[in-house]
């Protein structure tokens, strides 16, 4: 693995693109919710690679995560999670 590919991807979808989701895919969707949050996952091919995507309906909002982000991920503090789930979300 080079040093380009260890660095983690995170993409943000263009404008407008954030509170669509596809119709047509070939892969189907895991939906993940409760009484505060919902979200939508899928596996999507993009043309830097294979990624995962992340849609949030109640808030418009859509990330792709890469492999490396993903696995970035895994060996987070769970205190981590506590603090993004403090920050407000951007307007």
């Amino acid at each position: 693995m080079d040093e380009i590919s260890k660095q983690p991807t995170i993409e943000r979808p263009p404008v407008g693109d954030v509170s669509q989701y596809p119709e047509q895919s070939a892969e189907e969707p895991i939906v993940i919710a409760n009484e505060f949050a919902d979200v939508v996952i899928r596996k999507v091919e993009t043309r830097n690679g294979m990624r995962l995507d992340i849609w949030s309906p109640r808030r418009g909002s859509r990330i792709l995560l890469d492999a490396v982000a993903l696995d970035c991920l895994t060996f987070q503090e769970p205190e981590l999670i506590s603090e993004l789930l403090e920050r407000r979300p951007a307007p």
